[in-house]
């Protein structure tokens, strides 16, 4: 079954106690691990912030179900930057072991077109021989530690849609250690219709999902379209899915802890 998953920084940006709190009693069980650690940002916790968030977790009896890492959320153009994501993706791989999961997710750098409004999307293939130098490095860190760097399709990023994931990941070798993180609506943003033709890119490769509103502060139906999250979620289920969804930019506190209340219903009906 699908796990109830929220960002426990979009509830409490400096408590991350109170946010687990309100989660778990809005449905969730699981919880995405990205800033609100007391103040931090997961980039930024040392050892004993780690323990403190185990021992909250362990109190409400809540998993982590994915580190929220920005890694790949940079210029390929500027290596200086990068190294310093590259050494954040090793401290993740030390994250996700402390937190016991396999998911962290990750971007394939940054769309330089991205701040120009109406500017069309560049073709990720002019960018693919940079994207794989780059990427290569870390897979068979991800490999040999046995977790999985999950592509979040982001439209800031190079990879915005589900095709460009999936190019991106057959460049890479489709290694075991590379999954998608499937945001719908980003890649409504790009222009691609999410089910059927944006899944079959991913399907076999979907680790997580992320669940954003409309814009009517809704789960359903999904952006602009008819499709509702119960057929997306049925379909993933149906492929083997077993990760988790994830509430995710739904505003105030009381809407993101709104969503998860619509996504706990959903869960619990399937």
């Amino acid at each position: 079954m699908i796990d109830v998953c929220f960002f426990a920084d979009e509830v409490s940006k400096t408590d991350f106690e109170e946010a687990i709190k309100l989660g778990v009693e809005a449905g969730a069980n699981t919880v995405e691990v990205r800033g609100g650690v007391w103040g931090k940002h997961v980039t930024e916790i040392d050892d004993d912030d780690v323990k403190r968030a185990q021992d909250v977790l362990s109190t409400y009896n809540v998993r982590v179900a994915s580190v929220g890492s920005p890694f790949g959320k940079c210029s390929i153009d500027d290596s200086q930057e990068y190294d310093e994501h590259r050494k954040h993706f090793d401290r993740m791989v030390t994250l996700a072991h402390a937190f016991d999961t396999q998911v962290i997710r990750g971007f394939t750098f940054w769309n330089p077109n991205r701040r120009i409004k109406g500017a069309p999307r560049p073709d990720i293939n002019d960018y693919m021989e940079r994207i794989v130098e780059k990427l290569s490095l870390v897979v068979p860190i991800a490999e040999n530690a046995d977790v999985t760097l999950c592509f979040e399709n982001e439209s800031a990023c190079l990879a915005g849609t589900c095709e460009e994931t999936r190019a991106v990941i057959n460049a890479l070798g489709n290694s075991r250690a590379l999954t998608s993180c499937w945001d719908v609506n980003n890649g409504l943003h790009c222009g691609e219709n999410p089910l059927p033709e944006g899944y079959a890119h991913i399907k076999g490769l979907v680790r997580h999902v992320h669940v954003k509103p409309n814009s009517e502060k809704n789960i359903n139906p999904i952006g602009d379209t008819e499709l509702h999250y119960e057929e997306l979620l049925e379909t993933l289920v149906a492929d083997g899915f077993t990760g988790a969804a994830s509430i995710e930019h739904w505003g105030q506190p009381e809407d993101m802890l709104k969503g998860v209340r619509q996504l706990r219903a959903i869960v619990d009906a399937m």
